[in-house]
């Protein structure tokens, strides 16, 4: 990275492993791990939801195998330039009152300090807005009271560790204005130097704003490092595949934004592609061209041509999401001119359109299903659905053709509308539904 450039990025440019759903494999977490590290990712945070030791057992100590493989991990980081926050979430059992909860956070803590980490994170997302335990009310009256407790004296008992020490918080109101009570209360107790994680106007952001940065550091005297839930997809988007570019993001956000660290789909293959373009984001916003690196990752992570032309269209389809992206621009651009020369009357030019795409997404499915590659295997659910659509294609261009078969392509299309996963925009659907109500 030239001088220059190193000027507009942003200070912490990373990623999270953060998401619900199945943890990525040890070896998963070395290839992310060096795929990000190769692309400018300065920094990753071990924040998985569902091991069992970052969440639910958080009192629990790591299991030696299982403390080997962090201190592999943070060895690795280290090796490729990448800090490795590991991160801990008690929030849903702990007792902010009681010594023993404050003093099983502090060995666990203590324990991965041990094997290396000098970067932790601290995590109070997703759990009750309100104290459960009578105790923890009449101690601190209020959430805000607690937490602020809690991770002042966290802070204070690593740095006595180690004045090297970083301590990253995710507030339990971490989305909004960025200057609501708790999360105003929150920053400013805390100290300068601990990062203060925020999503963002949503949970899962459509924009990233130089205005809403400098409202959120206006705050609470910190500038936030964005947790930036793209291209995760738990939750209620679970049925989407998150492949397109990062968009969104403002050029001079660097300017008010500690840094942003991406959150992860459960996908680790399948997430390369948007990362791949989020770090391209990170390393230089100002002359960050989504398409131009999207078009980058893709020729580097399908450097076969000709399977890189058939994903494309059928990446066209996955491009749902909190971005409110264009889906199917593609199709829509194909079914769109086909509609225009319908509708003048230039029926045989409607055909050969129609015909040609058709063509290319049968062609397409049938390269794809000849792939065995794990990006592939993960990209399953949604490749059975490309293949339907590559077949209802081919038969609603029959019907045009010939006047026949419309039963069978009503059937096969209440098929694709019964099956849950999100692919093709509105425009498939509106093209089949034309062909089937033809007299």
């Amino acid at each position: 990275m030239n001088n220059d450039t190193t000027r507009h990025a942003f200070s912490i440019r990373g990623y999270i492993e953060g998401f619900y759903g199945e943890p990525w494999t040890h070896e998963q977490r070395l290839e992310m791990l060096r795929f990000a590290a190769s692309h400018g990712a300065n920094t990753w945070f071990y924040a998985p939801k569902d091991d069992p030791f970052h969440r639910k057992l958080w009192r629990e100590l790591y299991p030696p195998e299982a403390l080997a493989r962090l201190r592999e991990l943070k060895r690795t980081a280290d090796e490729n330039g990448v800090a490795m926050f590991w991160c801990v979430a008690p929030g849903l059992s702990m007792r902010y009152s009681d010594a023993a909860d404050r003093a099983a956070l502090l060995d666990k803590l203590r324990a991965l300090y041990d094997v290396g980490f000098r970067d932790f994170g601290l995590l109070l997302d997703d759990i009750p807005a309100e104290l459960f335990y009578p105790e923890d009310r009449a101690r601190f009256g209020e959430t805000v009271e607690a937490h602020i407790d809690l991770c002042r004296d966290a802070f204070a008992r690593l740095k006595a560790w180690d004045a090297s020490v970083r301590l990253a918080v995710c507030p339990t109101q971490y989305h909004g204005t960025g200057a609501e009570d708790y999360i105003s209360r929150l920053g400013k107790a805390l100290p300068e130097e601990v990062l203060l994680f925020f999503t963002g106007a949503d949970i899962c952001s459509k924009e990233l704003t130089c205005r809403e940065a400098a409202i959120f550091a206006e705050a609470t005297g910190h500038r936030p490092l964005y947790w930036d839930n793209y291209p995760v997809n738990d939750a209620e988007m679970f049925k989407e595949m998150h492949i397109g570019p990062l968009i969104g993001r403002e050029p001079g956000l660097y300017r008010y934004a500690e840094g942003i660290v991406s959150n992860c789909m459960a996908y680790c293959e399948c997430g390369k592609f948007a990362l791949a373009t989020a770090f391209d984001y990170l390393s230089d916003p100002e002359g960050y061209d989504p398409e131009a690196s999207f078009d980058r990752a893709l020729t580097e992570l399908l450097p076969d041509a000709d399977l890189r032309e058939a994903f494309v269209l059928f990446a066209d389809h996955l491009r749902t999401s909190c971005l409110k992206d264009e889906n199917s621009r593609l199709m829509g651009e194909a079914l769109g001119k086909a509609s225009l020369l319908w509708e003048t009357g230039d029926l045989p030019g409607a055909l050969a359109v129609i015909a040609d795409y058709t063509a290319l997404v049968h062609d397409s499915a049938e390269a794809l299903k000849r792939q065995k590659a794990p990006l592939f295997t993960e990209l399953s659910e949604w490749l059975k659905k490309y293949y339907l659509m590559a077949e209802i294609l081919g038969d609603a261009l029959a019907v045009l053709r010939t006047g026949r078969g419309r039963d069978a392509l009503a059937a096969k299309m209440k098929r694709y509308n019964d099956c849950a996963t999100v692919l093709t925009a509105f425009c498939f659907r509106e093209y089949v539904e034309r062909v089937l109500g033809m007299e």
